[in-house]
């Protein structure tokens, strides 16, 4: 494995090890505290996680289109109508459901880094948020957006209540 992927790597391994502790450890009672409060209604715990599975999993898969050749979003992608639907979609799923699929998208990122061509990582595409970003962008970035979550989710539990809009 060449030095950047292993840099790469170590980002993603070191944003897991920061905050795996504190997501697979969230009592039952802090899950419904609130951790945004403006914006489109209230986040809970539980909604930044279900948050975080399907975040996780849908920039795997835009990393993955990217290396594939093929369109990452759509053109007319709306972040935040997709992260409204997506927590709704969770409620059928347990909260240890949640977090083993962050787990699961974790352990695919560094797969399909390890396997993917070196090249590969300075192709550029389109986030879901409008940015144009490259392999190596969205693999940082999956563990950028994990942690800034995490952390609001520390700070909600100690009861301090954010008041960002909600996620991003």
């Amino acid at each position: 494995m060449s030095e950047r992927k292993r840099a790469i790597e170590a980002y993603l391994r070191q944003a897991h090890q920061a905050t795996w502790p504190v997501l697979a450890a969230i009592p039952g009672e802090a899950r419904e505290r609130i951790v945004y409060s403006e914006g489109d209604g209230p986040w809970t715990v539980r909604d930044i996680v279900a948050h975080l599975a399907d975040a996780e999993a849908g920039l795997l898969g835009q990393v993955q289109r990217l290396m594939a050749g093929k369109v990452t979003v759509p053109a007319d992608f709306d972040l935040n109508r997709w992260n409204r639907s997506a927590v709704r979609r969770s409620h059928g799923r347990t909260f240890d459901e949640l977090v083993g699929q962050i787990a699961v998208s974790h352990r695919e990122a560094i797969t399909t880094l390890e396997t993917c061509d070196e090249a590969a990582l300075d192709l550029q595409g389109r986030h879901s948020s409008g940015k144009v970003l490259t392999a190596e962008g969205f693999f940082r970035r999956m563990a950028d957006h994990r942690q800034e979550h995490t952390r609001d989710i520390q700070r909600a539990i100690s009861g301090a209540v954010s008041g960002k809009n909600g996620p991003g």
